[in-house]
């Protein structure tokens, strides 16, 4: 009664003035098995694909403790088996025509050179707890709140007085991330910018230009998306870079589920060409929440049988939006044109608002649904005919009845009208009604409307 309404697996898309409703719910994109690459289980959190990072020739996966290769080819190549669980960071500098790929694990900094790697020697870096790069140079936040740097586009050599530290706020430095012009230093309660100023001196040639008195819940949480960079603050709210500042953008349902989080958060981001959408999503093991940047709005996403979803970190590559399983090695091509998750079903949940005449009861004589029809494919008995599930709650969406199907339809029957008669009467605290539909098939959600009767007091 106090709010209700969820999406589970589907979004919320525009359509336009001249639309007969003005918002559709689509489902999420499939997950199409591209690879599998080998993943020795950690022993907490993310057992499956923890890293990803993208080169001309090769595209670098972190899944478990391994490191593969894969190649234009699909040839894959081991790398390392690394010792530790820690929280894993890839960046690759500018050194053509193959770049250095730095990995920073358990406080260990390796470069990886096409498929060879060796351990940075150079006993001027204190343990690295993570890695970035900006013009060049890979940044390297370390011991004592330092973020020492490499020499531009040489991973390998590091000098004892390259290192900074945020000036403006005596905080435990969490990352350095390159940004587009600046490097934004992460801090568990501050955030400082840093501009490259080079004086030709050979000294330190990051500068501080500001910082805000807001700052990181964890350095996994830190999603940069093309030029859009987000994060979970130490407030726990979902902050989004505008200039140099965070705007809020989560709801409260949102903050409420990071504050009831007992496990690790982590943030990625991706694009998806095909509905032209891009994404920011943070999981952890109890839940997956996802903000589409072009509608600015959230929902959740849960894999078949499981309370979050199993995509976990993105790549860009090859053309294709890849995605990396949460419990194992599996990769997915990310598509509009799957509707399932490697072989498994993607239920589309819509949860309405409480619909209500308080401070009457109503009787609900009939709902209809506009959706797509006549879709079903033939492939499976569920898609040959497929049905949306409707039940109803009378707590608020707490608890739901039984569940009613309403016919789809076969494919090439568009003419179905989705309608379903006598849902009963409810007291004044209302009715919440959820849709669901689990055919792997087309589908799509503009608008639902009932016939009600207001009942005597």
């Amino acid at each position: 009664m106090e709010g209700s309404a969820r999406l589970i697996n589907c979004y919320a898309e525009q359509t336009g003035d001249d639309a007969k409703a003005p918002w559709t719910l689509y489902p999420s994109s499939g997950l199409d098995v591209w690879t599998t690459v080998p993943a020795t289980g950690t022993s907490s959190g993310v057992t499956g694909v923890r890293a990803f990072l993208a080169t001309d020739s090769y595209l670098y996966v972190v899944a478990g403790r391994n490191v593969t290769a894969i190649d234009a080819l699909g040839v894959q190549t081991a790398i390392i088996t690394l010792p530790g669980d820690g929280d894993v960071y890839l960046a690759a500098n500018r050194r053509s025509p193959t770049p250095e790929v730095c990995l920073v694990s358990d406080g260990v900094g390796r470069i990886i050179t096409g498929t060879s790697i060796a351990t940075i020697t150079d006993p001027d870096l204190p343990p690295p707890v993570a890695v970035s790069v900006l013009d060049g140079y890979f940044l390297f936040p370390t011991t004592f709140d330092r973020v020492f740097i490499s020499d531009e586009d040489n991973g390998t050599s590091i000098q004892p007085l390259m290192f900074g530290r945020a000036q403006r706020r005596s905080d435990n430095t969490l990352l350095a991330l390159g940004g587009e012009r600046d490097a934004i230093v992460f801090g568990t309660d501050s955030i400082e910018w840093w501009n490259d100023s080079p004086d030709g001196s050979g000294n330190f040639p990051f500068v501080p230009l500001t910082n805000i008195n807001m700052g990181c819940a964890g350095a996994k949480t830190v999603v940069q998306l093309d030029r859009t960079v987000a994060w979970i603050a130490n407030d726990g709210t979902v902050r989004v870079l505008d200039g140099y500042s965070g705007a809020r953008i989560s709801t409260s349902a949102v903050e409420r589920a990071l504050s009831a989080a007992t496990t690790t958060i982590y943030g990625y981001g991706w694009n998806e060409p095909d509905t032209g959408s891009s994404y920011l999503a943070w999981t952890c093991d109890t839940f997956t929440w996802v903000y589409n940047l072009r509608t600015a709005k959230w929902h959740e996403r849960q894999s078949f049988r499981r309370s979050n979803y199993r995509g976990c970190q993105t790549v860009r590559w090859q053309g294709m939006t890849l995605m990396g399983d949460y419990q194992d090695g599996r990769i997915y091509r990310v598509s509009a044109d799957v509707y399932d998750e490697g072989g498994e079903p993607i239920i589309m949940d819509v949860i309405s608002p409480t619909i209500h005449n308080a401070p009457y009861g109503m009787r609900i004589n009939a709902v209809y649904v506009d959706a797509v029809t006549g879709v079903g494919r033939g492939m499976l008995p569920a898609d040959a005919n497929p049905s949306l599930m409707l039940s109803t709650s009378s707590d608020g969406g707490q608890t739901f009845g039984a569940q009613r199907l309403i016919a789809l339809g076969a494919s090439g029957d568009r003419n179905r009208r989705l309608k379903t008669h006598r849902l009963g009467a409810f007291g004044p605290q209302g009715c919440t009604l959820k849709l669901s539909c689990s055919a792997s098939v087309a589908r799509a959600l503009s608008g639902l409307n009932i016939d009600a009767d207001r009942l005597s007091p």
